[in-house]
């Protein structure tokens, strides 16, 4: 039976990366991959996950329709796996439609993200995940301040760490990775 894996870290934790290279693995072996983003991440441009060291690959966006845009590419040709990246921008549904196609199309779905915001609040897509995938996995890098796990991450504006604005501020130089202590010495939790 197929899985719904949720693989989360913080910025700059290689989850871009790991999506594509998961993807290249999988199409090298002749296995019919589909991956996905949000419409919510501007960064890479129109459908595309792009990681920090370059890589790129042409990606469809996540909808309430992405059951049956699988369901239909499925019986087509055999899909062997469904990537999606930027999970944590994902609605409750969309989530649920993820597990549908792991638990009824018997087709296993690899799921990145974020697990918080810059003030350590779950995201919707993060919450929903954390509560229906079958395995989670922690991607980890360093705190930016000091050697240890991050695993915060930490909204900056002119070089100092803030816990205002939107929840939602797509950038890559506006966040950094921070483990828990420094994160509180910087900016105490709230």
């Amino acid at each position: 039976m197929a899985k719904l894996y949720y693989r989360f870290g913080t910025m700059q934790s290689n989850k871009s990366n790991q999506i594509i290279t998961t993807h290249y693995q999988y199409t090298t072996q002749g296995k019919r991959c589909l991956a996905y983003s949000t419409p919510v991440d501007t960064r890479s441009g129109f459908k595309k996950i792009k990681s920090r060291i370059g890589l790129e690959l042409e990606a469809e966006y996540v909808t309430d329709n992405i059951f049956k845009q699988v369901k239909s590419a499925h019986e087509e040709e055999k899909v062997y796996a469904v990537l999606v990246d930027e999970a944590q921008f994902l609605k409750k549904s969309e989530v649920h439609h993820l597990s549908d196609i792991a638990d009824e199309l018997d087709i296993p779905v690899i799921a990145f993200g974020l697990k918080t915001d810059f003030r350590n609040q779950l995201f919707e897509g993060s919450k929903v995940l954390l509560e229906l995938a079958d395995a989670i996995d922690e991607l980890k890098t360093v705190c930016q301040y000091c050697n240890k796990k991050a695993t915060l991450n930490m909204r900056m504006m002119g070089g100092r760490p803030v816990n205002v604005g939107q929840t939602i501020q797509i950038g890559d130089e506006e966040y950094v990775p921070v483990c828990r202590k420094c994160y509180k010495e910087r900016l105490p939790l709230v």
